[in-house]
């Protein structure tokens, strides 16, 4: 449903991203004469090599080719990009996903200009989003997200309603008797009934100071059932004036006289106009010399439009020293996981093929706690080995070290993973989704492939007797077992023993909850095979 990138930037330094996938990263650095001897790195993308672009270029093209083939029809890709192939990258992606499919690039105003700049200072960079198929993206709902504060205007509106009837002091009067310590003689005459008009002043001058967005901003009132509300225009929106029919006016509930006109006419029929007054949805002015309109009610418009412009200037710096994981320059979290619920809206998968620390993966877990339904994440990191003699990975080299694990990003994106888990649990105890994960590593098929030689097919077909590579192990070949079966890698395995004929013990991996059952024993003689089937 969503593929979410943050891919490494042309900025003129190495990025270790292999386009032959038979060939480790030693031999990837080793063909073009990157590394010598000791594998140490000789060459750098510099802006002086005419080649600039078109290497970040080549690199991206077939996975963001093979991106688009992964995505559902009503999926989106959204990637993060700064100024150095901006242009480049939007060619691209026109080209790959066709120019009616991409929904816009929104900025990134990350509140920080670059300090070392020597041309302009950026302080933002791009976020693009490309629909797989724009009409399908659309119908599914299109690019929205839910309104950020929807939940707080929603709660103040309930504690300023459960107060209507009660007797209370103005707030200026209350704050000159608390601080002059007046007793409650000199202000008991000043006490007042709390009205639902109170309570929509003192909610307005609070909306007022919040600092919304125009869209949650304008939800300022109150009704008689304590629901927020704002006001919108009934006006017929074309430029065409409306059919006639659309010219019926509307009676003033008090006067009973005619309210104005929209001069295009209503924005809806007359059934529909009948349906809203019906429900309550149409709000009249003092008299009949204010033309109605239509109330929207907060908690039936939950969501909004996605805007181009994002603000966030937030790090993660303190987090993931928190987390105990020594990484520079990660997405923000909030940040990630606004653009995950986005993205996926109701229920799918995500994929980031640039994990690098796990950002994604740790939004998409943020995510699941409030989500209906969760979201799940597939991250993908080369093996990519950190260098101890680099000053800015030193500490990273250190961690691994301690941890006692190889030395290389994706072994940090797993750890980070795991202490996002355990955070968000420590923090939610009563959060009963599911925070593992399982990591998988790409390599060829545990079956050996016979190659029958005309010559000797005889020698060939009996080197061919054990299929099975010898240097694979039971959990190896259970997983390829899942893969060629079509069944989902997380689905629930349990492995338990059960001892047959002779007191031979077999592993019996229950699949599923028993929709299959997979024993790997060796050889299973024929009186233990209804006992395992039964056990």
């Amino acid at each position: 449903k969503l593929i979410y990138i943050d891919p490494p930037y042309n900025t003129g330094k190495d990025f270790v991203y292999p386009d032959n996938f038979q060939d480790n990263i030693k031999n990837y650095l080793e063909l073009p004469g990157q590394t010598g001897e000791g594998g140490k790195k000789l060459s750098s993308n510099t802006e002086a090599s005419g080649r600039f672009h078109t290497d970040w270029l080549n690199m991206m093209y077939p996975r963001l080719k093979l991106a688009r083939n992964l995505l559902r029809a009503d999926g989106v890709m959204i990637m993060h990009m700064d100024e150095h192939e901006h242009a480049n990258i939007s060619t691209l992606l026109s080209d790959i996903f066709g120019e009616e499919n991409i929904l816009g690039a929104a900025v990134w105003d990350k509140k920080n200009p670059k300090g070392d700049a020597t041309r302009l200072a950026y302080q933002h960079e791009s976020i693009f989003f490309v629909a797989k198929n724009q009409s399908e993206f659309a119908d599914k709902g299109g690019l929205i997200r839910r309104k950020k504060n929807a939940e707080a205007i929603i709660a103040k509106a309930r504690q300023l309603v459960a107060r209507i009837g009660k007797q209370d002091l103005p707030a200026d009067l209350k704050d000159c008797a608390k601080r002059y310590k007046l007793a409650e003689s000199c202000v008991v005459d000043f006490h007042r009934s709390i009205s639902l008009e109170l309570v929509n002043d003192e909610f307005s001058e609070w909306i007022k100071n919040q600092g919304f967005s125009g869209g949650e901003e304008a939800y300022a009132k109150i009704d008689t059932a304590g629901d927020v509300y704002r006001l919108v225009s009934m006006a017929w929106p074309n430029k065409k004036t409306a059919p006639p029919e659309y010219f019926i006016p509307l009676k003033h509930p008090l006067t009973g006289l005619d309210c104005p006109v929209p001069g295009r006419g209503w924005r809806n029929p007359p059934d529909t106009m009948k349906r809203l007054l019906d429900d309550g949805e149409i709000v009249f002015g003092i008299d009949h010399t204010t033309q109605p309109q239509r109330k929207y009610l907060l908690k039936n418009n939950m969501v909004e439009n996605f805007p181009s412009v994002i603000g966030y200037g937030g790090s993660d710096d303190a987090l993931l020293a928190e987390l105990g994981i020594p990484f520079d320059n990660p997405k923000p979290v909030e940040l990630a996981r606004g653009l995950v619920a986005a993205g996926i809206q109701r229920e799918g998968i995500v994929l980031d093929f640039f994990a690098g620390s796990g950002t994604v993966g740790h939004a998409a877990m943020a995510q699941n706690l409030t989500a209906e339904s969760p979201a799940r994440y597939i991250l993908v990191q080369l093996p990519e080995p950190l260098d101890p003699d680099d000053n800015n990975q030193k500490a990273l080299v250190k961690f691994c070290d301690k941890l006692g694990k190889p030395r290389t990003i994706a072994e940090l994106t797993k750890e980070r993973l795991r202490r996002a888990g355990k955070k968000i649990k420590a923090e939610n105890p009563l959060f009963a989704g599911d925070l593992g994960f399982r990591v998988f590593k790409l390599a060829s098929s545990n079956i050996r492939a016979w190659e029958p030689d005309r010559d000797k097919l005889a020698e060939t077909l009996e080197a061919s007797i054990e299929h099975l590579k010898t240097d694979r192990t039971e959990q190896d070949i259970l997983f390829e077992l899942l893969l060629k079966l079509g069944l989902d890698l997380c689905v629930p395995i349990e492995t338990k023993q059960v001892v047959g004929g002779k007191k031979q013990a077999h592993e019996i991996h229950s699949i599923g909850g028993g929709s299959q059952l997979v024993c790997l024993s060796p050889a299973i003689p024929q009186a233990d095979v209804a006992p395992l089937a039964l056990g």
